[in-house]
């Protein structure tokens, strides 16, 4: 089986500005992600964070500037297949609910043009990597399913046909807080493996700091500073960063001793 190569994705200058309203929600972005890199993007609540990511899949345009895949403006791209070469996880799920659990994960895959057993296979795969037994799970509908695990089957469905860019809106929103850090190593396994370039917007710092190579941190539309999570720590190049990465001296010991733990691990 041949997987294709994960895209580089790049911002230039992109803004988008919502009808209606008198400032831009993304304001000149510029931001290079190399392919396989792994972004986890931060900032507070209506910040500009999901807008950044739905800019990609084309359910946000711009006002100005681009986005580039691969080099190549993303505006001259059909969008359908487009679409079926990325995964999209929401903190909202977007299950469907007529669809049991195995017909939600083949969506893709079978438009892809999969045969039957290879679809099965990797079914039985993705909803092992999130940890529901497919035995289980696959013959559910989203209705008996609690909110995290709907959460992990939205991600399971995002992964199913080894998208070439991945886009992660708050997936481990609804996990509760004993079984997320479990989900968030077994998925930075899974991506490392994969070399699946990710764009992951969070509100939690420390998942943050745990799974990114790099770290954007936005803030009213504006990019304000990116850089590995050793960087941000250690030198956070403005007061706003270093207050939302940071915390207080004992948090900013305790963040800076996880990411050393994290660096021996790998």
């Amino acid at each position: 089986m041949t997987v294709e190569a994960p895209y580089a994705l790049r911002y230039d200058r992109a803004s988008v500005r919502f009808p209606g309203s008198p400032v831009l929600a993304l304001d000149g972005i510029a931001l290079d992600i190399a392919a396989g890199e792994l972004l986890t993007i931060v900032g507070a609540s209506g910040s500009g964070k999901s807008t950044l990511l739905r800019c990609v899949n084309r359910l946000v345009e711009l006002c100005d500037g681009r986005i580039e895949i691969d080099g190549r403006d993303l505006a001259t791209f059909a969008l359908d297949p487009f679409r079926r070469t990325i995964g999209y996880a929401i903190q909202g799920v977007g299950l469907f609910a007529h669809l049991t659990v195995a017909d939600n994960l083949a969506l893709v895959p079978e438009t892809l043009g999969w045969p039957r057993a290879r679809i099965d296979a990797r079914i039985d795969e993705m909803l092992a990597t999130v940890r529901l037994d497919p035995v289980i799970y696959r013959t559910r509908r989203p209705r008996a399913l609690s909110g995290g695990q709907a959460q992990r089957v939205g991600i399971a469905r995002a992964l199913m046909a080894y998208p070439r860019l991945l886009l992660l809106d708050e997936p481990f929103g609804a996990v509760d807080p004993i079984l997320r850090p479990q989900l968030q190593a077994e998925l930075l396994d899974v991506l490392r493996n994969a070399r699946t370039t990710t764009l992951f917007v969070t509100h939690d710092v420390d998942e943050a700091l745990f799974l990114g190579d790099r770290i954007a941190v936005i803030d009213d539309g504006r990019l304000r500073a990116v850089g590995s999570p050793r960087a941000m720590l250690e030198r956070p190049p403005d007061d706003f960063t270093a207050a939302l990465l940071c915390g207080d001296r004992l948090l900013h010991e305790y963040r800076l001793a996880r990411l050393t733990t994290r660096e021996q691990q790998t």
